[in-house]
């Protein structure tokens, strides 16, 4: 969390200059930075130094790329492309640590969260809560899917999550609770590039960060007035939030 790294505003991936969504170079800064921040450039020298196998390996692990097994027909897996598959290419590594190259569903973005907010643990999702045929009962039981990282970085993401919701989607807060999440901002792809007008703006946080009850992900499609996830999904997040915990009796943690 406090390895420092110097960003420059741009660095060149696979021979592919990738850039800071501000255009600006941040000078010396953490990981918690980078992810505050939202800086693609650090978290693009953060994937060149693990690799590919370490990144797709956690990638795959979180479950982007495969169906989460959620009791509904017809669920889409995304879309992830490998080093070993022939379309991809090394400036891929680059790109996909901010996740540009790849498609999840918000299913899966909400299981990947969820499993930081289980300390590292994912579960299978479901709808379902229990069969009743006449008299009998078939219940549905928690599944655990795996364990994708470790109970201690779990909680490091965690506060990472924590700071880059109250510094960098303050609309998110609610006071009182320590909110985990991070906005997103995606551009549409179309063919031979990106919409150069239209983007999906998302928040994706749990509470309380520190006994998390509930999990929200907020998406929003082509929002009109402005591109950016911190501005037009936090909102949301925040007032579903704030209902939630008068409905689910939780107490605030601080003033």
């Amino acid at each position: 969390m406090d390895q420092a790294f110097d960003d420059k505003g741009v660095i060149e991936v696979g021979g592919r200059q990738l850039y800071n969504w501000d255009r600006q170079a941040h000078g010396r800064v953490t990981i918690t930075d980078a992810m505050t921040l939202s800086l693609n450039t650090v978290m693009a020298e953060v994937n060149t130094t693990v690799g590919p196998k370490i990144f797709y390996a956690y990638v795959q692990r979180f479950g982007f790329g495969r169906p989460t097994g959620i009791d509904l027909a017809g669920e889409s897996e995304g879309q992830l492309k490998l080093p070993s598959d022939a379309m991809w290419n090394e400036s891929e590594l680059g790109t996909n640590a901010f996740g540009q190259g790849l498609a999840v569903t918000p299913l899966q973005m909400a299981c990947g969260v969820a499993a930081i907010a289980n300390r590292g643990t994912m579960m299978v999702p479901h709808v379902l809560k229990e069969i009743v045929s006449q008299d009998q009962v078939w219940p549905r039981h928690p599944t655990i899917a795996r364990q994708v990282v470790s109970p201690e970085t779990a909680k490091q993401v965690t506060e990472i999550l924590i700071r880059a919701a109250q510094e960098g989607a303050p609309a998110s807060v609610v006071p009182g609770y320590a909110i985990a999440g991070k906005s997103g901002t995606a551009q549409i792809p179309i063919p031979g590039g990106y919409d150069p007008e239209w983007t999906i703006a998302s928040f994706v946080g749990f509470a309380p960060a520190h006994d998390p009850q509930f999990l929200i992900l907020v998406k929003v499609d082509r929002p009109q007035d402005t591109p950016w996830g911190a501005t037009v999904a936090a909102p949301i997040f925040r007032n579903i939030a704030q209902r939630l915990f008068v409905m689910m009796d939780i107490q605030p943690e601080r003033e």
